[in-house]
């Protein structure tokens, strides 16, 4: 494990997971474009798993069985969660989301056009990993009304309001990508429910992304004036500072300010998009 974390803080350290999470997305499907079209079950293999186990931990969780109770400290339990750890699960499901939304507004770059034709695979592999997220994260939700009084606004929204229709959100596109429900669906049907779903669904992830990074930022820090080099006594008595604090309100930060540009070009593009298509149909009528 200490190997892993050398190298995971050599490669990332202080890269907001957002950003780790596009840039792992965007060089996987850029590597393997042709792979994923031909073999794309072998690449549902990972995130399927990811599926599985976070679907499996959530609803035992609600039915308040303790799986670590059952599992305890093992190597089996921790490698169960090694994705997790390194954030190679949530971040990544949400960049494979963001390359198939910007793929639609982007101009018809020769990238652009190779990566279109795994538009499809790019969903199912992203809405795996995002799908188990949130079902995993139900009790978080719960919990979040539950402790309200001891979280701020930006946190409860995040939690408690934005997660579940997240949830609800992800799991259209991503349960109609897959040739079984689309083919039975007329494909005007098809295209409308997508578009209904999935721009929203856009919108709101960055949305989550700026609220939950601002959220833990001020309650991890809410006194944005002290020094960061003070030091404080723990209760045991050990030294602290609060500068390993600054640095993850650093972090979460530049993260909600990443998830806002991300907003702003995808809005931006998507405008940009439709005045086109207008200039055209004006143009030809």
């Amino acid at each position: 494990m200490e190997i892993l974390n050398f190298i995971h803080n050599l490669l990332w350290l202080g890269v907001p997971d957002v950003l780790k999470g596009l840039i792992i997305a965007i060089l996987f499907v850029v590597l393997f474009k042709k792979a994923i079209k031909k073999h794309s079950f072998l690449f549902y293999i990972y995130p399927g798993f990811l599926f599985i186990w976070y679907c499996t931990y959530g609803i035992l969780e609600l039915c308040k069985v303790d799986l670590y109770g059952l599992i305890g400290k093992t190597i089996l339990w921790k490698l169960l969660w090694l994705p997790h750890s390194y954030a190679l699960d949530t971040v990544v499901g949400i960049g494979f989301i963001f390359i198939v939304m910007y793929i639609g507004v982007l101009p018809k770059w020769k990238i652009v056009k190779e990566l279109y034709p795994i538009r499809k695979e790019m969903s199912i592999i992203g809405g795996l990993i995002l799908v188990g997220h949130g079902v995993m994260r139900l009790t978080t939700m719960k919990w979040a009304w539950g402790d309200a009084a001891e979280l701020n606004l930006l946190l409860i929204f995040s939690y408690g309001i934005l997660g579940l229709v997240l949830l609800v959100l992800i799991f259209i596109p991503w349960i109609t990508s897959f040739d079984f429900l689309r083919k039975a669906m007329p494909a005007k049907k098809w295209k409308k429910l997508q578009t209904y779903t999935s721009v929203p669904l856009i919108i709101l992830i960055c949305i989550f992304g700026i609220t939950i990074n601002l959220g833990w930022g001020f309650s991890i820090l809410p006194d944005l004036s002290v020094s960061l080099w003070d030091v404080k006594e723990a209760a045991d008595g050990t030294a602290i500072s609060d500068l390993s604090q600054g640095y993850q309100v650093a972090a979460d930060f530049l993260a909600a300010r990443v998830y806002l540009l991300l907003l702003i070009g995808y809005v931006w593009l998507r405008i940009r998009k439709k005045d086109k298509g207008t200039i055209k149909q004006a143009i030809v009528h």
